[in-house]
């Protein structure tokens, strides 16, 4: 190769290192995307919460609190860190996204029909929430659930989903022998 070759060479490089350099952009990281400041789940405080009824088809959940710590609908005691921990939970959690759907847009979830229920009394009787729960979103992240009697639809971290099977199996291990 020529002096002149070996010149347009590195004159042809140092041009595209520069369009290379100079068309970068700086790298700026972007802010979140805004979350919705939804309530909680649960607008009281966890000692406010009563009662816990928890259905998902045949399967069937009361639990009571007593001056004597939580009970199920069979008089049985159960430990109060399982429970004390789902209602914290619930009370903590902020529903991520809000959607509108209605009729057929509802299956869709797993809220039509609701594959489980929740509700929470305080120790009044006053529903702190009812609330029907449907599948996972599809990174499993969250779970569908809806406020009974409204359209809306939110997306609650998958917390719920973890302290309902928590509860279940803490109701199995409390039942067998």
């Amino acid at each position: 190769m020529t002096a002149r070759g070996t010149v347009i060479l590195v004159l042809l490089a140092t041009v595209l290192a520069s369009f290379t350099w100079l068309g970068q952009a700086p790298i700026v990281p972007r802010p979140a995307a805004p979350v919705p400041e939804e309530p909680p789940l649960i607008d009281a405080q966890p000692r406010q919460v009563a009662r816990l009824e928890w259905e998902r088809g045949a399967d069937r959940l009361t639990l009571v609190h007593t001056p004597a710590g939580w009970v199920d609908a069979a008089g049985q005691r159960w430990p109060s860190d399982v429970v004390d921990v789902a209602i914290d939970a619930l009370t903590s959690l902020h529903p991520r996204t809000v959607a509108q759907a209605e009729g057929a847009g509802l299956a869709e979830y797993g809220l039509a029909p609701a594959v489980e229920r929740l509700r929470v009394l305080d120790d009044t009787g006053h529903e702190l929430i009812a609330l029907d729960i449907g599948n996972r979103n599809p990174a499993w992240t969250g779970v569908y659930a809806r406020r009974a009697g409204t359209a809306d639809v939110l997306l609650v971290g998958s917390l719920l989903r973890w302290e309902l099977d928590k509860l279940r199996s803490a109701r199995d291990s409390t039942t067998t022998p």
